[in-house]
């Protein structure tokens, strides 16, 4: 688990990702959502492949939802063409929009291995280069659907209450947990020393 996947960063993710949907027309996320639905779907297949025989397989469908996505920050733009035809292309165009220069480093890793059209690029790496990129390349898709987001604004301030709520509650929780905890251990020195 990464620290973007974090509950406690994730009310301020979904800001992020609020500021980033009030730019976008209702025409661009019905251009996205198809991009952006089939690389969540081999982005989510990807996470639950972790043993060694599926690194290859889960490497190869990170590729595609890193290419899927970045069709779908392409397409979201109101001058938008024909997506890119292949993840080089994509990569390229990707790198002429400003959004790429904050992307993480971990994109850049990602794209030096996806960033490619020989279909068997993720098949020829190493044991060592593939351990490497896996966390990487998890990251990166991860940061690209981000910038990809169709939801609604306003269903995403709802999301962000709610959770902020949720995570609230959780921690208060916690607290009052902790804090009876404490009091039945001081209660039972307490008691402990009077003998």
């Amino acid at each position: 688990m990464s620290l973007l996947d974090s509950p406690l960063l994730e009310p301020l993710l979904l800001r992020r990702a609020s500021r980033r949907a009030r730019v976008l027309t209702n025409g661009a996320r019905a251009r996205m959502r198809p991009w952006v639905e089939a690389s969540r779907a081999r982005y989510s297949v990807a996470l639950e492949l972790r043993d060694r025989d599926t690194q290859t397989v889960a490497l190869g469908l990170l590729r595609e939802a890193a290419y899927f996505a970045l069709c779908a920050i392409e397409v979201a733009e109101p001058t938008a063409q024909a997506p890119a035809s292949s993840p080089k292309a994509a990569w390229e165009r990707f790198g002429q929009l400003p959004e790429s220069a904050d992307a993480p480093p971990a994109c850049g890793v990602a794209r030096a291995a996806f960033a490619t059209d020989e279909a068997l690029a993720v098949d020829a790496l190493s044991a060592n280069e593939i351990e490497e990129l896996r966390p990487a390349a998890e990251e990166a898709v991860a940061w690209l659907l981000g910038l990809a987001e169709i939801q609604t604004p306003k269903r995403l301030s709802l999301l962000r209450r709610v959770r902020t709520l949720l995570l609230s509650i959780g921690l208060t929780i916690m607290a009052w947990t902790l804090l009876s905890y404490w009091l039945a251990l001081a209660a039972l020195a307490h008691s402990g020393a009077g003998y």
